[in-house]
C-alpha cells in the first residue's frame, strides 16, 4: 500500500526585505558593516552584497548585468 503524498511547503529563507531595510538604515546612520550585520542578524558578506550589489561575469571574465536584470 502506498502512502498519500503530503503537500510540502516551499523551502528556503523567508523574504529578507525587512532585514535589508533595517541594515540600510543602520548603514546610513554611520554604523560599520560588521556592527550593522550583527545588529540585524545577517552574515557580513550578505551585508556587503546588499550594499554593493552583485556582479555577474561571463566565461571570458567580462562583467555583465545580473541575470534578473537582463532584457
Amino acid at each position: 500500500m502506498t502512502k498519500p503524498r503530503r503537500n510540502h511547503k516551499k523551502r528556503g529563507p523567508a523574504p529578507l526585505a525587512e532585514k535589508r531595510d533595517q541594515y540600510l538604515r543602520l548603514m546610513a546612520q554611520g554604523m560599520s558593516n560588521s556592527a550593522a550585520c550583527r545588529e540585524v542578524g545577517i552574515n557580513r558578506r550578505t551585508g556587503t552584497r546588499w550594499r554593493y550589489g552583485r556582479k555577474d561575469t561571463d566565461r571570458t571574465g567580462r562583467e555583465s548585468q545580473p541575470r534578473d536584470l537582463r532584457l
